[in-house]
């Protein structure tokens, strides 16, 4: 399970449901979930960035504790040494082609969807021009968005819990 904003606690504690208690611990108003009831209607539907609005968390923090408890890396599928696995820069991702850059982390402390903000920002681009959106995540729903738009996208670990998303718009 790969462990973004967007996924439903519901679907987290189903795959992990050892883990609901660590989960109450880091965010106490989900205690609820301990009523059956409200496990299945409550969190069907709350996802963890609204999990982390409700805790007065940055989004990016819960997703992280979220994927330290279930081990899973920040990082993108690696090899044997442990150390990411990219895709060679193409050509066009290079800094003179960016013209907009984003910060999911200021943009999911206020409250607002990285998606919708990246979109708005590749209307003003000219084509042939990038955008970096910086993340804690590799943010694979949005790459994956943009890739079925016919959107060129390229992803690039800075560090650890650092990824630079590069977009070109067409």
């Amino acid at each position: 399970m790969n462990i973004t904003p967007e996924t439903k606690i519901g679907a987290f504690l189903e795959a992990h449901p050892e883990l609901q208690e660590a989960l109450i611990a880091r965010v106490p108003e989900f205690a609820k979930l301990r009523n059956p009831i409200l496990r299945r209607t409550v969190a069907k539907l709350a996802t963890v960035e609204q999990a982390a609005r409700v805790a007065g968390l940055p989004a990016a923090e819960l997703v992280r504790f979220l994927r330290e408890l279930t081990g899973e890396t920040t990082a993108t599928p690696g090899r044997a040494d442990g150390a990411p696995v990219e895709d060679p820069r193409p050509d066009w991702a290079q800094p003179a082609s960016v013209r907009s850059t984003l910060d999911a982390d200021g943009l999911l402390a206020a409250g607002e969807h990285p998606l919708a903000r990246t979109r708005r920002a590749l209307l003003t681009l000219a084509p042939g021009e990038a955008l970096q959106l910086l993340s804690p995540f590799r943010p694979e729903p949005l790459l994956e968005q943009f890739r079925q738009e016919g959107l060129p996208c390229w992803c690039e670990t800075e560090g650890a819990g650092r990824f630079r998303t590069w977009i070109l718009k067409r």
